[in-house]
């Protein structure tokens, strides 16, 4: 059977939660199985290894089972989902889909592709249908879609329906259906990125399993690889499938897979990306239908197709702070907490070492470097220490003025209450006084530390406060939050994937 020539990343929402809770833990056994957990560092300042900040902790994967409460901020009130993250409803226009013959050998079939209304999941559905042709040929009906250049991690997910019915492994009678491929690609400077799964149902010389599920392996002499899963796909009904995978060390990895609300287990093992230097950067999803040795006619039906895609393997674009977290990735201010597998961990504490770079950052822009430290402003930030050129420069800007007695404290976590203050002197100056406080949180009165700077922080949109009508002052900034002050704070508004 011919291979894939586009992919895609579909959606079905009562899948999508069950799924975002099994995907992030194999990502934190994968960092704790690393043996090495204290060496893995933060990259707040990109391709600078000299200033990784050391702070990941394993424990900070439970984020999707807290609730709101957990969080000490009621700004994810203000948070929006990232829209270029999810892409639903890619199936609704037929017009923006296009169709590719693989003739590999196999001829060239007779097919349509279309909307139409029934069978349809919600009113309206894209048909992929062979009509007639040369014996084994087959049909690829793909959609192309913008570029994502620091997207890692993807799914697809759609429900699909094909008729007639077929037999299987031509038991019966000639099966009517030879195969049926998903797959979402990326293609990023010259390089594709490439998830398939095929449907095979007829025995071939390289799978003598059928019906089962194959995936693509390019480099493979068979390409299409069995990984042990056998199955029906039967004919007539509505199938709901769901695909994971991320881009690890320059490799495709396939995480999980569902078909009909069962997830299948993978074993896969990573697969080289494919030169392709010819092909523009851009995402694609893409449906294959294969022809018998009559090319007996056949048509499928896809609905509900989402492509979703996301930076970090624990910020997934279903994650409060998602959009506000990628913004501060995309404008340069920050790298992550670990490279492989690409994670951000957003409800670790933020330390004032920390914040020194992400205000700087955030005043002069990613490309900012402060100059050499002398290790003589605090005598707590020797010269050699983490972040003493920006904590050095923070105080030179007249930021900050340490934590008491000529220190700085620089492993102490922020406090809502501080950051307040870093974040309107770094937007408006040193020399910035905010107006009188006049007791607009319950937890904060009049008269106290830093009462001035929170009140002002809300009146110009950067907080919301913690809820109940509070802002939590003593309560520590985490990482997730410290996205969405920083955003809103230097306005890093445009989201570049």
């Amino acid at each position: 059977m011919a291979p894939l020539k586009g992919s895609k990343t579909m959606n079905t929402f009562h899948l999508f939660t069950r799924f975002a809770l099994l995907v992030c833990l194999p990502i934190g056994m994968l960092v704790m199985l690393n043996g090495n957990v204290e060496a893995i560092r933060s990259i707040d300042i990109k391709s600078d290894d000299q200033n990784h900040e050391p702070g990941f902790s394993p424990e900070n994967h439970g984020w999707l089972a807290a609730s709101q409460d957990y969080f000490p901020s009621n700004d994810y009130l203000l948070s929006t989902l990232n829209e270029l993250s999810t892409q639903p409803g890619l199936d609704e226009d037929a017009s923006k889909w296009g169709g590719y013959v693989d003739a590999d050998g196999q001829g060239i079939p007779t097919w349509e592709m279309n909307n139409v209304s029934s069978p349809s999941l919600d009113g309206n559905s894209l048909r992929c249908a062979i009509t007639g042709g040369d014996p084994y040929s087959n049909i690829h009906c793909y959609r192309n879609l913008d570029a994502e250049p620091t997207s890692n991690f993807f799914t697809l997910s759609m429900s699909f329906f094909y008729q007639p019915a077929s037999s299987f492994n031509n038991v019966g009678g000639p099966s009517i259906v030879q195969g049926l491929e998903f797959t979402m690609s990326k293609w990023d400077q010259g390089l594709r990125y490439e998830w398939a799964l095929q449907w095979n149902n007829v025995n071939n010389s390289c799978d003598t399993g059928a019906p089962d599920w194959l995936y693509w392996d390019p480099a493979d002499l068979c390409q299409w690889i069995d990984f042990g899963t056998g199955y029906t796909v039967a004919g007539g009904q509505w199938h709901p499938l769901i695909l994971n995978g991320e881009i690890l060390d320059g490799q495709v990895r396939y995480n999980h897979f569902f078909v009909d609300n069962q997830e299948q287990q993978l074993s896969i093992p990573l697969i080289a990306s494919t030169s392709d230097p010819n092909v523009p950067d851009k995402l694609a999803v893409a449906v294959q239908l294969d022809g018998n040795s009559t090319e007996t006619p056949y048509e499928v039906f896809i609905d509900d197709v989402t492509l979703t895609s996301w930076v970090f393997g624990d910020v997934p674009a279903s994650y409060w702070a998602n959009s506000f977290i990628e913004r501060l990735y995309n404008a340069g201010i920050t790298g992550g907490c670990s490279i492989s597998p690409l994670l951000y961990c957003p409800l670790n504490p933020v330390t004032r070492a920390q914040m020194a770079i992400f205000i700087l950052r955030g005043m002069h822009g990613s490309t900012y470097a402060p100059p050499t430290a002398t290790g003589t402003v605090f005598s707590d930030v020797p010269v050699d220490s983490f972040g003493v050129a920006w904590i050095e420069q923070f105080a030179l800007e007249g930021i900050t003025s340490g934590c008491g007695s000529g220190m700085y404290c620089p492993d102490a976590n922020v406090t809502r209450a501080q950051m307040a203050i870093f974040l309107l002197k770094g937007k408006h100056g040193s020399s910035y006084i905010p107006p009188v406080a006049t007791g607009d949180f319950l937890d904060v009165p009049v008269g106290s530390f830093a009462a001035d700077w929170i009140e002002q922080l809300a009146a110009e949109g950067i907080t919301s406060g913690c809820g109940g009508g509070n802002y939590c002052p003593d309560a520590n900034v985490t990482r997730d939050q410290m996205a969405v002050f920083l955003v809103r704070t230097f306005n890093l508004l445009k989201s570049i994937k």
